[in-house]
Formats: C-alpha cells, sequence, structure tokens
C-alpha cells in the first residue's frame, strides 16, 4: 500500500499576500451582498410602483399635450413608454420594424408573438427599473440592432416603462455613436483646414 502524505495547511497568519488576499474576497462578496439585497429591494418596489405609475403616465398622456407616449429622435428611431397591444398596428402603420423592449417581464405589456405576427422584430434586454441601467453588453447589442435595421431602412422603437430612464440610456448611446460620429466625419470633409484648426481650437480654449 502506497500512502502519500498530505500537504501541510498554509498558515495564512504567516502569509502577508495570503492575508490580503483572504481581505479582498471577503469585501468583494460584502459589497455582492450588499448589491443583490439592493437589487431585491429596488426590484420589490418596482412591482408595487409599476401599475399606480403607469396609470399616471396613462392620465397624463390623456390630459396634457405635451405629454406624448412616444417622440420620434431620428428617421428610424422612436423612443418612448410601454406599448399596449393596441399601439402594435399603429406603430407598424408608423413604419416601426423592430422593438427593443427593457422592461422586465411584468412590465411587459406586448408578447413577442404579437409583434412577429406583425412583422416586426423584437429584442428583449430585462432590465431591471430605478436604480439600474443596461449592462455594456447589452448597450453593444440594441445599438447594433438599431443600427442593422436602420441600414435596412427599417424603424426601431425603443421603449422601458415611461421612455425616461433605462430606454433613453440606449438612445443617447446610439445617438452618441453613429449620429455624432457622422456629423464629425461630414464637417471634417466639408471644411478646408483652417476652418477645422479655429473649430478644434476654440473647443480647446472653452476646455
Amino acid at each position: 500500500m502506497k500512502i502519500e502524505q498530505l500537504d501541510e495547511p498554509i498558515d495564512c497568519s504567516l502569509d502577508t499576500n495570503c492575508s490580503k488576499n483572504s481581505e479582498d474576497d471577503q469585501e468583494r462578496r460584502l459589497i455582492t451582498v450588499r448589491v443583490d439585497a439592493k437589487r431585491a429591494l429596488v426590484g420589490a418596489g418596482a412591482r408595487i410602483l409599476f401599475y399606480p405609475t403607469l396609470l399616471y403616465n396613462v392620465f397624463r398622456n390623456k390630459i396634457q399635450a405635451e405629454f406624448r407616449w412616444w417622440d420620434q429622435i431620428d428617421q428610424f428611431l422612436l423612443l418612448g413608454a410601454v406599448p399596449f397591444p393596441k399601439d402594435v398596428p399603429r406603430l407598424k402603420q408608423l413604419g416601426v420594424g423592430a422593438v427593443i423592449t427593457l422592461n422586465e417581464p411584468y412590465e411587459t405589456l406586448v408578447s413577442t408573438s404579437l409583434y412577429h405576427a406583425h412583422e416586426i422584430d423584437h429584442l428583449v434586454i430585462p432590465t431591471r427599473d430605478y436604480l439600474f441601467a443596461p449592462s455594456f453588453a447589452d448597450i453593444n447589442r440594441a445599438v447594433d440592432f438599431i443600427h442593422e435595421n436602420s441600414c435596412s431602412g427599417r424603424t426601431t422603437y425603443v421603449h422601458c416603462k415611461a421612455g425616461r430612464g433605462r430606454s433613453t440610456t440606449i438612445v443617447l448611446c446610439y445617438l452618441v455613436l453613429y449620429l455624432f460620429l457622422k456629423w464629425t466625419y461630414n464637417f471634417m470633409l466639408h471644411s478646408n483646414l483652417t476652418s477645422i484648426c479655429f473649430w478644434f481650437g476654440t473647443i480647446g480654449e472653452l476646455g
């Protein structure tokens, strides 16, 4: 019989690197616990407030002309609040060929199958309301989705519950990435070197 000698356990009290790593691990676990607790608390509050705030938005839409359910941001981009099933045919008439939903399942009022029945692509990125935003990876997915549809001549409707937080984050990222860069390119393409230097010099002075 062959008996193998077991390695002696490492005494972290004598190893400063081990002790530091242990403290870092504990700190990361504490941060994770706090974030999870915050996410759970906010999620519970968002569920409770969903229908009251939705009804409030519907009421404002009925009595205030300036409170629109959606707005056209670009030729192929709409930003707005959560649509109802009755809104799908109207969106189709407006040329919408794709929808990005940033709601969690309990906030979603239109099924993917209903969108598909109207030949509308549907990208779902569940994102918690209030204190949370889409992840960097999800932002990239959404921006690429909008751009692909825009290049095909199809309008994308981006929405969350009220069209002011989660969906606005996506739209702003798209505008910065594509429209601002496109404007900068066209500006430099049609401007002479003197005006470009003057423009950047002015920006530098303002900064």
